[in-house]
């Protein structure tokens, strides 16, 4: 007798599961729907006779438990706009809650989603600890630097700060080495004229481009509220840093730089802060197109997607 594919919704928590050192003091579970009832997981892998999985959210921290699934042939597929749950609620008369985001997952059109694979979630793997080291380093470094120029005292913390900016550098290439044959990446590269970038890397990486321009200005700030601070800050940092080279190159290189036109005007015709805040824009836009292009390139999606 055949077994009826078993399906569950799933309302992700990057908090799930337990830090390495157990010290993690607000922990969430995440919450699963199978159809019937609604109940609690720690980790995804603790779920059991299951054929797919659907997940409203890719958090760093459960990338390895996706990863996982996936190898034990469970499907597992991605919410593609998490805008479409608020609208549901909206909808259903519903107050937000993590029980009844799982069930109204279920609701949602299967076009709604996207499968998530094996290549996809292994790169992920394999980027995260390097990429947790580079945001590290770039904090200690930023640290130090301020407390010199603050201070007016070296106390030889400027010998640390070459020892972590040599380390950042490797760093870097390492993120780069990873991600160097993605297509988007290259194609994201080509566009902001850039040859290689670590936060090209890391935001091909992390963006999910697959969403709305307009929602993924949300995902990142850019709106004149900041989304009231709900956003991605992490990413953001790497956005705005991005921005902030691309504008320091333009004024020192100048027409020896292949940046677009457009961002060359945006730099010699606007005050810093201002210009800063337009690249940001432009660049999602760019990348964006970057995403596009690079999918109708190849029918095997670099990193899935």
């Amino acid at each position: 007798m055949l077994r009826m594919a078993r399906t569950v919704y799933v309302d992700t928590s990057r908090t799930a599961s337990r830090t390495a050192d157990g010290k993690r003091k607000k922990r969430k579970p995440h919450y699963v729907y199978d159809g019937e009832k609604v109940f609690e997981v720690n980790k995804l892998t603790k779920l059991k006779d299951v054929d797919e999985v659907y997940i409203d959210v890719l958090f760093p921290e459960i990338y390895e438990e996706v990863l996982e699934l996936l190898k034990r042939g469970i499907k597992v597929y991605l919410l593609k706009n998490p805008s479409i749950l608020k609208k549901l609620r909206i909808e259903n008369n519903l107050r937000k809650s993590d029980e009844n985001d799982s069930v109204l997952l279920s609701k949602i059109s299967k076009d709604g989603f996207r499968a998530l694979t094996i290549q996809e979630m292994e790169k992920r793997v394999e980027l995260k600890p390097w990429i947790n080291k580079y945001e590290l380093l770039s904090k200690r470094v930023k640290v130090l630097k301020l407390w010199i120029k603050n201070d007016g005292y070296d106390y030889k913390l400027r010998d640390s700060v070459r020892l972590m900016e040599k380390d950042k550098e490797e760093v870097a290439r390492k993120i780069i080495e990873i991600l160097s044959n993605d297509t988007i990446y290259r194609e994201a590269c080509r566009l902001l004229g850039f040859k290689d970038s670590v936060e090209v890397a890391i935001l091909t990486t992390e963006l999910p481009l697959h969403l709305p321009l307009n929602i993924l200005k949300k995902f990142v700030g850019l709106t004149p509220n900041r989304n009231k601070g709900k956003y991605d800050h992490r990413i953001r940092t790497h956005l705005s840093q991005l921005a902030t080279n691309i504008y320091i190159n333009v004024k020192q290189w100048k027409d020896k730089l292949e940046s677009p036109e457009e961002f060359k005007k945006i730099v010699n015709f606007l005050p810093r802060e201002r210009a800063i805040y337009k690249l940001q824009s432009r660049i999602l836009k760019m990348f964006r197109k970057a995403y596009f292009l690079a999918n109708s390139q190849t029918i095997n999606n670099p990193i899935g997607r």
